[in-house]
């Protein structure tokens, strides 16, 4: 397995483009997360789900994970917490965004989830990715042609944004208010600060 501690979870949305060429270390597909990657050319280590929305035909070197439909668990939260169990403290999500926006919001909320176990994780969906920044935390992004947005997860967030075109010097965000849509990097790097509080990061790539 290459990747270290490296984990890539294959999600079911039909809306995203999978990027094979970001899937690396332990393979784990959730339910119909299977039909994306075998599209894309990817066998999965472990094959997890109610199989309730899965087409495509199990690779018979996988490993079969099968779970009653009745379940207070995702698929997959179910498919991050056996990469936990098996050692992987990064993870990355594939085809976890569009489609249904329920799925798309119960993902987002599983990235706090999986920070309280002291796992790192990120979002990817077509051009988009999602992750979540805590206090005291910076980021520095690189310019694209794209759009960068922040949201407080918190009932408020205090942040500064640098190189960028709307910039910020330890703003308050509010939970009830989306001011931190749709900015863009102006500078080569661009520079994201939480001082307080927890945040959504999405990138959008044009």
């Amino acid at each position: 397995m290459n990747g270290n501690n490296i984990c890539s979870i294959i999600c079911g949305s039909p809306d995203s483009r999978l990027d094979s060429s970001l899937v690396e270390g332990l393979v784990i597909c959730a339910d119909s997360g299977l039909d994306n990657a075998l599209k894309a050319g990817i066998k999965p280590n472990i094959v997890v789900g109610d199989f309730d929305s899965c087409t495509a035909q199990i690779p018979d070197d996988a490993e079969i994970i099968r779970v009653s439909p009745i379940k207070d668990d995702t698929d997959t939260i179910l498919a991050a917490d056996i990469a936990i169990e098996r050692g992987c403290s990064e993870l990355r999500f594939f085809c976890a965004t569009g489609g249904r926006f329920d799925h798309t919001y119960a993902n987002v909320q599983m990235l706090e989830y999986l920070h309280n176990k002291g796992v790192s994780a990120v979002l990817y969906g077509g051009s988009e990715t999602i992750r979540l920044l805590y206090e005291g935390e910076c980021t520095s992004l690189h310019k694209h042609d794209g759009f960068v947005s922040v949201f407080a997860l918190t009932e408020n967030a205090l942040i500064s944004e640098q190189g960028m075109k709307y910039p910020l010097d330890h703003h308050i965000l509010e939970r009830c208010f989306p001011l931190g849509i749709s900015n863009e990097i102006t500078a080569d790097i661009g520079q994201i600060t939480v001082h307080s509080g927890i945040v959504i990061l999405c990138e959008y790539k044009c």
